[in-house]
Order: C-alpha cells, then sequence, then structure tokens
C-alpha cells in the first residue's frame, strides 16, 4: 500500500493557500496502489475545487504558461480533450494557490523577523537604560551618603532611579521569552514554505489520481478491494 503517512492526512487535505504545502507533499509522496477510498476521496477534492475556481483574465505570463502545461499533458499521453483541458485548469489552480502561499509565506517571514528585529532593540535599549540608571543610583546614592543632611530631593532621586534600575532588569525574563515562541514560528514558516513545484511529478501523480493516464502493471488503487 501507500505510504501510511500520506494516507492518514488525505481526509485531511484542503485546496487552499495555506493548505497547498501539505496537499502537494502528501500527492508527491503518494506511493500506488493507494486504497481506493482514498482515491475517491482525491478525485471529489480536486473536481470540487476545479468546478468552484474561475480562472483570471489571462495575462501573457499564464498564456505561456498554459502553453507549457499543454506540451507536458501531450507528453505523458493525454489525449483526451476533456481530460486534457481538465488536468489544465486544476494545474493552474494550483499554480494560483501556489503564489498565494508564497505571497503569504514571505509575509509571514517578514512580520516575524520584523518582531524578533524589535525585541532585540528592545532588550538592547533596557539594557542600556538599566545601566545608566545604575550608574546614576550609585553616583546619587554616594551623595546621599557623603552628605551630612542630604535633603528629600537627593533622597527621592536615588529611590526613582533605583526603581527605574530594577524596573528595567525585571523586564529582561519578559523581553527574552518572546523569541522562545517567534522563532519556532518563523522556523515553522520556512519548513512549510514549497518554493518551487515540480510540475512533471504533480501531472503524474494526479492524472494517474484521475484516472486520465494507466500504465500497464501499474493499480492506482487494488481491483480486488472493492469487487
Amino acid at each position: 500500500m501507500g505510504s501510511e503517512i500520506a494516507m492518514r492526512t488525505v481526509t485531511d487535505l484542503q485546496l487552499t493557500a495555506r493548505g497547498l504545502p501539505s496537499f502537494y507533499h502528501t500527492i508527491l509522496a503518494l506511493r500506488f496502489p493507494i486504497d481506493v477510498a482514498h482515491v475517491l476521496e482525491l478525485r471529489y477534492l480536486l473536481n470540487h475545487a476545479a468546478d468552484a475556481y474561475v480562472e483570471p483574465a489571462p495575462t501573457a505570463d499564464e498564456r505561456q504558461f498554459h502553453k507549457a502545461l499543454a506540451a507536458a499533458i501531450d507528453s505523458f499521453g493525454i489525449k483526451n480533450t476533456y481530460h486534457h483541458e481538465r488536468l489544465i485548469k486544476i494545474l493552474a489552480m494550483i499554480r494560483n494557490l501556489h503564489v498565494a502561499h508564497l505571497r503569504a509565506s514571505r509575509i509571514a517571514e517578514i512580520s516575524l523577523r520584523n518582531a524578533l528585529a524589535d525585541i532585540r532593540d528592545t532588550r538592547a535599549k533596557l539594557v542600556r537604560h538599566g545601566l545608566l540608571s545604575l550608574l546614576a543610583t550609585i553616583f546619587a546614592g554616594m551623595t546621599w551618603l557623603a552628605s551630612n543632611d542630604p535633603g528629600w530631593a537627593i533622597q527621592l532621586l536615588t529611590l526613582i532611579l533605583a526603581y527605574l534600575t530594577w524596573d528595567c532588569f525585571h523586564s529582561l525574563p519578559n523581553i527574552d521569552e518572546e523569541p522562545e515562541v517567534l522563532n519556532p514560528a518563523l522556523n515553522e514558516v520556512l519548513r512549510s514554505r514549497v518554493e518551487s513545484l515540480n510540475w512533471k511529478r504533480l501531472i503524474h501523480k494526479l492524472s494517474l489520481i484521475l484516472g486520465y493516464k494507466r500504465i500497464p502493471g501499474l493499480e492506482v488503487f487494488p481491483i480486488d478491494s472493492h469487487a
């Protein structure tokens, strides 16, 4: 049977920009034959998404992409006109989802990196202000102790400076906790990003799943499993 990991995730797949990485990696990881129920689920997912997909007005780049897709599909021996056009539509939809996925992924990366940079700046300012307050506190305290009759102003100033010093350094642990959340989030964004799609493998897998292509000796699903 196919990859157990891939099979466990089939029912959770979504053809959305957010769900594209899981969909893409699951499809490419499939090892045939797979259970007929999973084939039907994948066909429903692909056909339902294709039916709902509204193709944008074609640009020169998209027309060139469609032309390249058509040539690639022809090379796989898919001659049925309906299958040919349907597969082009599904692949064009996946391409647009991939573009949206990359855009969202890069926006998330920039946001997280900016947040981490802000934290570093804030921490540096706290340390700098804390050290300056500490030096000022020491100086004010020495002035207080050296005076035979310190006035209330120097006493109040010393206490205020001592509080500011404490507040700066007391805030550091909370600041240091934030990267512990943001760094794993950034790593996950980078890990899950699909930089490019392997179109040949994708065409091969999808054409088999959809029944548009048959390879002698290869069963997409066990024939006797639904006999």
